[in-house]
């Protein structure tokens, strides 16, 4: 697989309106699996401290980072906010993992817009997260 600078590069160098190129398999969103696992490694994190930080259940933590098993969209924000991703870094991740964006005017995800916006930890983010609830 290319990379995206790699990419970028074959694209900007097309001289001709020929089109076909976008039909390989280089152009397409990575696997939710692969992102999750290259932006643990961006930040030297192991997949054990990731399961154990969110405090997921063993299995279903290997399975979602080896693609077996889809991740939700609420463990893909509580990941964003252990990994410290930005707002854009957030709704990219709920991109490639399948799920919805952060939407401001839903109570919940205004809630974890703001606890990616000021850093707040994962337990801030769940003290949150149940106030906005109830």
């Amino acid at each position: 697989m290319k990379s995206t600078q790699q990419l970028l590069h074959q694209i900007r160098g097309r001289e001709s309106t020929d089109l076909s190129f976008l039909g390989e398999s280089d152009y397409t969103c990575p696997p939710a699996a692969i992102y999750i696992n290259s932006l643990l490694a961006e930040r030297n994190m192991t997949a054990k401290d990731a399961i154990r930080a969110l405090d997921l259940d063993k299995s279903y933590g290997y399975q979602m980072l080896n693609g077996t098993r889809r991740p939700t969209r609420a463990m893909l924000i509580r990941l964003a906010v252990l990994l410290g991703l930005d707002l854009a870094g957030t709704d990219r991740l709920l991109q490639i993992g399948g799920r919805q964006p952060l939407y401001p005017r839903v109570r919940e995800d205004a809630a974890v817009i703001f606890a990616v916006e000021k850093h707040l930890s994962l337990e801030q983010l769940d003290a949150l997260l149940e106030a906005a609830r109830g």
